[in-house]
């Protein structure tokens, strides 16, 4: 299984929508307890790159900021060690003041290395109940709008969304990673624009996961096969900006935060979801198109 190829739903999907150029720094952890201060424009100013969508990005449409169950007929939570989440998206040429307004979304593998909402899949190399049709599920999948959301907070945070998730799980041929999406909707709920990029984790904290708590220490092998170092759409240019800082321990769960900038300029323009030629490029290229 990989996230290196594209389903005819994608390819339809790919159509109707346009890129943003991007721009990211390394976490600030202490953003998820600590004071809803602006982000300083001096901590914004390397680029990112746009990493791959991947073939299993499915627009549901859940507004939502706890992922773990299905929606809307709920029923039990995903097994995993809890993920608190928090995402800020700022606009880099408006020297960094938060971005309201757009919808950020994020997708990823369970324990088992398996998405919700495909009708077959194998995670490799793990239990028998890490595959088969989940197309009649959608868990772990879902989207809050800065500024409008309150997500795990009290009340809307400017610039902000928060997820309650799951460490996700490994899968044959990929690192430990959780998709994240930035997109402005029109009133009618359509993609306008949007652009697509990857969290990641170090191996470390992989590690601890994966042979420390269930169900992850139940699959074998235990560790997940494809590290950081060797995984096919991460490079080692990437790794100080897409590779994020966890709090907390398996047994009570962690928090992380990814800060995010765009050119809010292009997040409005209209197009292929590719970045565009102009606004700064960046590191591992446009996802495929």
């Amino acid at each position: 299984m990989s996230d290196q190829h594209i389903t005819r739903r994608q390819a339809i999907k790919f159509a109707g929508g346009a890129s943003a150029t991007l721009v990211a720094w390394p976490p600030l952890v202490n953003l998820v307890a600590g004071p809803r201060t602006a982000i300083a424009a001096s901590s914004c100013a390397s680029l990112t790159p746009e990493l791959t969508e991947g073939p299993y990005w499915v627009n549901t449409m859940l507004r939502r900021s706890d992922v773990r169950a299905n929606s809307p007929k709920g029923g039990s939570r995903q097994a995993g060690v809890p993920l608190d989440l928090y995402i800020n998206v700022v606009d880099t040429p408006g020297g960094c003041k938060a971005l309201d307004s757009v919808a950020v979304d994020i997708w990823h593998a369970n324990a088992y290395g398996v998405y919700s909402d495909e009708s077959s899949q194998a995670a490799g190399g793990g239990t028998s109940s890490a595959a088969g049709d989940t197309s009649a599920d959608n868990w772990l999948r879902g989207y809050q709008v800065t500024g409008k959301d309150r997500g795990l907070r009290s009340s809307p945070v400017a610039g902000q969304v928060s997820f309650r998730t799951i460490w996700p799980g490994w899968y044959t041929s990929r690192a430990i990673h959780i998709h994240v999406r930035v997109r402005k909707l029109s009133s009618t709920g359509s993609t306008i624009a949007g652009y697509t990029t990857q969290i990641f984790f170090s191996d470390g904290d992989n590690d601890r996961v994966l042979t420390g708590a269930a169900p992850y220490n139940t699959r074998s092998p235990r560790t997940d096969p494809t590290t950081d170092e060797n995984d096919t759409v991460l490079t080692s240019a990437d790794h100080s900006k897409n590779v994020i800082a966890v709090k907390g321990n398996v047994h009570h769960g962690f928090s992380a935060t990814f800060n995010i900038a765009l050119d809010n300029a292009e997040v409005a323009a209209t197009g292929s979801l590719g970045r565009p030629t102009t606004g700064g490029g960046g590191n591992g290229g446009a996802p495929p198109a």
